[in-house]
This record gives C-alpha cells, structure tokens and sequence, in this order.
C-alpha cells in the first residue's frame, strides 16, 4: 500500500513521526507536513506561491497549510495513495472542533479529491492511549473495511485518564451547547469555553470520550 501522511502540528511533531514508523510496516509512507504548526487552520488554503523542502524522496515540509500540504502532494508531486492518513493529532478532535481541525480539513481535502482518509487524534497530555491503540485500531479499519471515498473516518483514542481496556464505539459528532468566556486585557483577547449540558446522547463521539472508549466516526462534506 502507499500511504499520504499529513497533519496540523507540524513536519517536527513526534505523533508524527511515530505514525510513519506504524505506517512503515504495512507500504510505502510519504510525509507531508507543514513546515510550522496549522492547529486550528480547518480547509484554509494559501492563495500565493507555497515554499516547500524537500527532506529526502519520502518527506517534503510545506510552508502553508494542512490543506496545501494533500494538494501539494496529490497534484505537485502526482502522488495517488491507498490512504491518506491525517494526524495522529495533539488533542481530541470531536463535536464542532470537527469544524475548526487542521487535521480533519486536509482529511476532507483528500476526501474531496476521491481518496480514503482517516483522521487520528489523541489527549494532548500524553502519549500512552495512543501508542496502545493506534496499531491495533488501523487494522481493524483495513480488516472491516471501513474506510470508504464517500466519507472520512475521525478516529479519536481515550484520555489518558482510562487505564481500562477501551472499547471501539461507532458514533456520531455531537456539538455540545457551550459558551465562550472571553477576557480582554492589554490590547489582546483570551478565551475559553464552558460546556452548558450534562446529558450527551450515548451514541455520540462526546459521549464514547467521557466514557474511555474509542470513537470512530463517519465525517461527510455533504450528502
């Protein structure tokens, strides 16, 4: 198999590196990084020229975004993977962060362009649910065969608080009603959110988080 990895931290994060050498066992792996984190980028796209480098003949560092990086790599170097691989992320991407990811924008750029893509991510706090999952959940994605061209599979691994063996959960993004508590001070703007609901449906990506189990969901452009 041939494999496209990209993501949103950036050609330096270590999920990423970790991700190729997972990758590495089952085909050829190209990395496709941004040159600089994307965190947060969703489909953004650069409307001038894009630099990039060449690392060695598998591994090229794109100076725009998450979305320049599949672009680059389908139309500027005629890559035609099996997969793409987007991630594995630093930080859940769930619910409408779903809308706001880097990581599931360029998820949604290969799938618009008619490739199987999957999004990865995991707690920012740590590493552990990740490296015990990851392996073990791509081949239950090749085994059943759940990766489709008519929609990107968003896989997010437990926090690292569950030490309990998580279950696979097949669910739905749920967009939990929050606020946003905002602080102005000194020329500059802080934020953060405060989630406004306790009852989250037992189907939902949410829900299988709260409850340490791995969420898998189908993510469509439209329908």
């Amino acid at each position: 198999m041939i494999f496209l990895l990209v993501n949103d931290d950036g050609i330096k994060a270590k999920r990423l590196e970790y991700t190729k050498s997972i990758l590495s066992k089952y085909g050829k792996v190209y990395t496709v990084a941004p040159k600089l984190e994307q965190s947060g980028k969703s489909m953004s796209i650069t409307l001038s020229k894009i630099p990039y480098e060449k690392l060695d003949d598998y591994t090229y560092a794109v100076d725009g975004t998450p979305v320049d990086c599949v672009s680059f790599a389908i139309f500027g170097l005629k890559l035609k993977p099996d997969y793409v691989i987007s991630g594995i992320n630093e930080g859940f991407n769930i619910g409408v962060d779903t809308v706001y990811s880097g990581t599931v924008g360029a998820a949604f750029q290969a799938h618009y362009y008619g490739y199987k893509t999957i999004a990865f991510s995991g707690d920012a706090k740590g590493t552990e649910n990740v490296k015990k999952y990851f392996e073990s959940t791509l081949k239950y994605l090749f085994a059943n065969n759940v990766s489709s061209k008519d929609h990107v599979v968003n896989v997010n691994f437990p926090k690292e608080k569950f030490s309990e063996e998580a279950k696979i959960s097949f669910t739905e993004p749920y967009f939990v009603k929050m606020r946003l508590v905002a602080n102005v001070m000194e020329s500059s703007f802080y934020t953060y959110r405060e989630i406004l609901e306790d009852e989250i449906p037992e189907n939902s990506d949410v829900y299988a988080l709260r409850h340490g189990n791995i969420s898998i969901s189908k993510l469509y452009l439209s329908r």
